[in-house]
């Protein structure tokens, strides 16, 4: 007999939120590992439910007054020798077969579902952190992470970052002191992690309270590579190259300049972040890397309205070792943006077209000299790819081309036209409903919360004011 296929993370998902809806949990969003415990810990608790015997209290009362439990046998142990054991969700008794599978059991407790004295040595799983980081998501800060996924899109001669769509806003790589060369040079060692770096720093900023953003916050190089997900050393460290790394995009970070919207050439021009302080220096390949950074977002913030998005840590976490998972960490920011952007659409089914998305995450221009070189269906299949990666780590259910793309691509299939067919096809995504109802829960919060924001530099009333 075949064994059966294992099931997919849609399934599970499925089964996990349908489970939390029966039995009055809240929705929880979970990806990988987490998903797969939880997934397997309600399929225990519906295998006992199928395939066991229910036992009224008057039943279970009685085996347990049969016997006089002994010191260090509780009352769960007394029932399971005979067979019985309480399962919590269901807030019932049951007496099981003679035959059960162990990973009944054994998921059946590390869930919690289960007494622990059915599945000795099985630990419980303590609840999951939540699967995605809450950043913000105004423009400014939008603006910053795209430009800090790598040296593409900057002016080499201006050294500076603009879009298009984003009048006014421009970012502006500066150091004091510094020649335009040993910037430019800087500049172009831009790495992706940097990108991933911000977010962190902006989710870490609002781990205290969302109304207060310009609390200093301080962050250590390891740290940051612990959240990362960079591979430890043996040992349990971090290793000291990852180590420099993340002090690399904390020092391309504080070169960031932010021009505001203004008359004639701009207006003023804020820092990104202020380094308020740094901790002792070590050495690591000839550099001097800081033990810590104190840090502070710069008062840009004050002027934009407050809005945030939240990231599947997965996505910050992913490895960015392979084309695949560069552009997954890219698109699957941008669709965590997007779906944000229209949190007032309650519909789990979104379009969106290959070619605004491929440019929403500033990767048309790659996918374009994939073109020039003759290689545009490695693109096509690098896209989809990542597509499915994306739906593995949960910022999707399904998806596929809308009907009359799919069939216009299946006419164009092998000729000339086929590119640009592709790249105006309509792409169908399923977005979990939990994600749907974390964003419109963050939409109501901001809109309850509209109120300027309060800056460090600010004045406060002094104690004797306040008497």
């Amino acid at each position: 007999m075949p064994r059966p296929s294992a099931p997919t993370p849609a399934e599970m998902t499925r089964v996990v939120q349908h489970c939390e809806e029966r039995f009055g949990l809240e929705t929880s969003v979970l990806n990988g590992d987490a998903l797969k415990a939880a997934h397997n810990g309600w399929a225990a608790v519906l295998w006992i439910e199928t395939h066991a015997e229910p036992l009224d209290n008057e039943h279970v009362q009685a085996l347990l007054s049969d016997t006089k439990i002994q010191a260090g046998h509780s009352a769960a142990k007394r029932l399971w020798r005979e067979r019985v054991l309480h399962v919590a969700p269901l807030q019932t008794h049951y007496r099981l077969p003679g035959r059960v599978p162990q990973w009944v059991l054994k998921a059946g407790v590390a869930a919690g579902h289960l007494p622990a004295a059915v599945a000795p040595g099985v630990a419980a799983i303590s609840p999951p952190e939540s699967p995605y980081l809450l950043t913000l998501a105004n423009k400014p800060s939008v603006l910053i992470d795209r430009a800090t996924r790598g040296p593409g899109g900057w002016n080499e001669r201006t050294l500076q970052y603009r879009e298009v769509a984003e009048d006014g806003l421009v970012l502006n790589y500066y150091e004091e002191n510094a020649a335009p060369e040993a910037l430019r040079a800087q500049l172009m060692a831009l790495d992706p992690r940097t990108s991933d770096v911000w977010r962190l720093l902006t989710a870490k900023a609002l781990e205290n309270e969302t109304e207060d953003l310009f609390t200093p916050i301080t962050i250590k190089p390891g740290e940051l590579a612990h959240a990362l997900g960079l591979k430890l050393h043996p040992n349990g460290s971090v290793r000291p190259k990852d180590v420099l790394r993340c002090t690399h995009s904390l020092f391309h970070l504080e070169r960031l300049w932010l021009t505001l919207p203004g008359e004639g050439e701009g207006g003023p021009r804020k820092r990104v972040l202020a380094v308020m302080e740094r901790g002792r220096a070590r050495k690591i390949d000839g550099e001097d890397v800081p033990s810590s950074w104190t840090i502070v977002l710069g008062d840009w913030a004050r002027y934009f309205p407050r809005s945030y998005a939240p990231i599947f840590r997965g996505l910050v976490e992913l490895s960015a070792n392979s084309a695949t998972h560069l552009w997954a960490k890219q698109i699957g920011t941008e669709l965590s943006y997007w779906i944000r952007e229209t949190a007032g659409n309650p519909e789990p089914l979104r379009r969106i077209t290959v070619q605004t998305l491929l440019t929403r995450a500033s990767l048309l221009p790659d996918v374009l000299e994939m073109r020039v070189q003759r290689n545009q269906m490695r693109a096509v299949e690098r896209f989809e790819a990542t597509l499915e990666l994306l739906g593995g780590l949960g910022l999707h259910e399904q998806w596929g081309y809308e009907a009359a793309s799919a069939a216009a691509l299946d006419r164009t299939q092998g000729s000339p036209a086929f590119f640009e067919t592709w790249l105006s096809s309509l792409v169908e995504l399923r977005v979990p409903e939990a994600f749907l109802a974390s964003i419109a829960e963050l939409a109501l919060q901001e809109q309850a919360a509209e109120r300027p924001a309060r800056h460090l530099t600010d004045a406060r009333p002094r104690k004797k004011d306040r008497a």
